[in-house]
């Protein structure tokens, strides 16, 4: 089984009910295991502010974490793009750095915010 990461823009289509997303997700859930970061977990309970609806979206998934193995992750990319004279905000950092030390796939709708990191995986 395979982990899909979402980020923050596919989560909150996702609970909006946005058909496109609905339907990548139905397939996925079937043999993937759904995950989001805990910084999306945040954007989620700021942006839709019915936290009845985040925890138990958040039950129901996994919460992966923000650990040293990750920071160190995050390091290494930032080091990386500042080598490339790339700019990426912490949020994109860590939202990759989160995936890659958890083998994880992202799921995202905009591909060119995460340019320039080496060894994502994105579908």
């Amino acid at each position: 089984m395979e982990k899909i990461c979402l980020d923050t823009e596919v989560t909150i289509d996702f609970l909006l009910g946005e058909k496109v997303i609905v339907e990548k997700l139905r397939n996925y859930v079937v043999r993937e295991e759904i995950c989001i970061n805990p910084i999306t977990l945040f954007y989620l309970y700021r942006t839709i502010r019915k936290p009845e609806i985040v925890s138990t979206f958040a039950a129901n998934i996994t919460v992966m974490q923000l650990d040293s193995q990750v920071a160190a992750k995050a390091a290494e990319i930032e080091e990386e793009l500042r080598e490339k004279n790339m700019e990426k905000s912490n949020d994109i950092i860590l939202m990759a750095a989160t995936c890659m030390v958890n083998g994880a796939f992202l799921f995202t709708k905009d591909r060119k915010k995460f340019d320039g990191i080496r060894g994502l995986k994105i579908v």
